[in-house]
């Protein structure tokens, strides 16, 4: 795949970033463009709804304007407006890809892996930057469903002194209506687990699950592990739904007692309607990191660093 031409030779494909269940993200150029893209190309090309998702995604890519949402390129077309999806006729059965800016910094799993665990104000930083691109989503009457590590990735790498600059991407279990199943189950917040018969009576209910995604975000970078663990699915579920996790203060001593209750009991409250809204997290998060934080320690050297969504979202 690497050097082939797409879109009357518009596109160079360069390396494979990483390759999901339906679609794989290979590094590009663009005629014409100085810096370099990412193009997501759909690996089903048989099975209409894996085409379907990856349009969906685009589209949604191209209504979230956001500068903490990765950026979608539109395709242009000769006298035509510009598409946010195209197919791509000079592969096999013409699959269809879309545009994307390329993100340089690695994903926050990554560099967690490298750090171990980030100050308070650091973790404030990045959660809020990510809580305000969630916002934007909720606002548009959507909640993103699966945030995770994976799904934080930096435009630049992180160096010690300069900004974060966290991204938020992947919108395949981007909904109006939540889907139980569509998460990794970790994160997964109590009522999405099985039997999956939670409904959202309101927007309201449905975006506590995002406040439950970002409480476990938070814990990684404030702890330097997630929350819940098990050797199994059932125990791993048992505890997500009955066990308290275990105090911050125990595990990082720059955590506050007010810190440690803001996300425990703030957001990782089993019952959606005791946690924070996003609104009183962002507010928490802005007391904490203030303006924002510089990054107190770089990531990972760039020979052993992982490139763009180390587990290759979609």
């Amino acid at each position: 795949m690497k050097g082939t031409k797409l879109y009357r030779d518009r596109y160079t494909l360069g390396d494979p970033i990483a390759s999901g269940g339906f679609a794989t993200i290979y590094t590009a150029t663009e005629d014409g463009r100085e810096e370099q893209i990412a193009i997501k190309i759909c690996n089903k090309h048989d099975d209409f709804s894996y085409s379907r998702s990856l349009v969906r995604e685009a589209e949604l890519i191209q209504r979230f304007q956001h500068p903490n949402i990765v950026q979608l390129y539109l395709i242009p077309r000769p006298d035509k407006a510009s598409v946010a999806y195209a197919n791509a006729i000079e592969l096999p059965h013409h699959p269809v890809f879309f545009v994307m800016e390329y993100l340089k910094g690695g994903t926050l799993e990554t560099y967690l892996q490298y750090v171990e665990r980030l100050t308070p104000p650091e973790a404030a930083t990045i959660a809020l930057e990510i809580a305000r691109a969630l916002d934007h989503i909720h606002l548009k009457g959507y909640v993103h469903n699966d945030l995770k590590l994976e799904n934080i990735v930096f435009r630049q790498p992180v160096q010690a002194g300069h900004s974060f600059t966290p991204v938020l991407v992947d919108f395949n279990t981007v909904t109006r209506v939540i889907s139980p199943s569509a998460a990794t189950i970790y994160i997964m917040a109590p009522e999405q687990l099985p039997p999956g018969d939670f409904y959202p009576s309101s927007h309201d209910d449905a975006v506590k699950i995002d406040v439950w995604g970002l409480g476990v975000v938070l814990y990684r970078m404030l702890s330097g592990r997630l929350p819940f663990s098990g050797r199994n699915e059932k125990s791993l579920t048992d505890r997500i739904r009955e066990s308290r996790p275990t105090s911050l203060r125990g595990l990082s001593p720059l955590v506050t007692s007010g810190l440690d209750e803001m996300v425990i009991d703030g957001c990782l409250a089993k019952n959606p309607a005791d946690r924070l809204s996003l609104l009183q997290l962002a507010q928490e998060l802005k007391r904490i990191g203030g303006d924002g934080v510089p990054a107190q320690k770089g990531g990972a050297p760039a020979k052993t660093k992982s490139r763009w969504f180390s587990r290759g979202n979609g």
